[in-house]
């Protein structure tokens, strides 16, 4: 029986760009599967190349914020919106950045008391407040967040990224996206 990942139409693989199809096939290669949500995504063609160019872009390290700490802005953002899906697909890469699967889960789920340094939870409480009160934020979050140590580029990284995820956990929780089963018992 195949489970159902979107309440809207997937895009038989056959009629999608080549480009989207050897993305495809290279995931499959790579992780065994393709991620639902570019499985949930793709029949929207140019909107899904523009939205998995930023994420892509978005996503990479830069000398102040690695790649684990956009994943962990990503599952404290997922967390706060109930979003199934990226708790599931992001706790996966958390655990996985971290090479450790307890300090991951605990990240995901309640970042607070995982344990991280007082910049990590400074980074993540304003991924939060982002998330929770947007209009709240101040110049003084800016100045708490180059305090613990961060430069403007990585303070403006951590607005997009928290951004990003606010947009992404609102619109898989609109279109029911189910995260793929594999991801559960990855990276444990």
């Amino acid at each position: 029986m195949t489970e159902r990942i979107s309440w809207y139409p997937i895009a038989p693989r056959e009629s999608l760009a080549p480009e989207t199809q050897t993305l495809f096939n290279m995931l499959e290669e790579k992780l065994g599967f393709v991620p639902n949500v570019f499985l949930a995504f793709s029949w929207k063609g140019p909107r899904f190349d523009k939205w998995r160019a930023h994420f892509e872009d978005l996503m990479q390290p830069s000398p102040g914020l690695g790649k684990a700490e956009r994943e962990m802005i990503s599952v404290a953002v997922s967390m706060q919106n109930g979003c199934l899906y990226c708790l599931a697909a992001h706790g996966f890469a958390v655990r996985a950045l971290l090479k450790d699967p307890v300090k991951g889960d605990r990240v995901t789920f309640d970042y607070q008391r995982a344990g991280l340094s007082e910049k990590h939870v400074a980074m993540l409480d304003y991924a939060v407040k982002i998330t929770n009160e947007p209009a709240a934020c101040n110049e003084a979050d800016i100045q708490s967040l180059r305090d613990a140590g961060f430069v403007d580029e990585d303070i403006w990284d951590i607005a997009e990224v928290a951004a990003m995820f606010n947009f992404t956990n609102r619109l898989a929780s609109a279109t029911g996206m189910l995260p793929n089963p594999e991801y559960h018992a990855m990276a444990r």
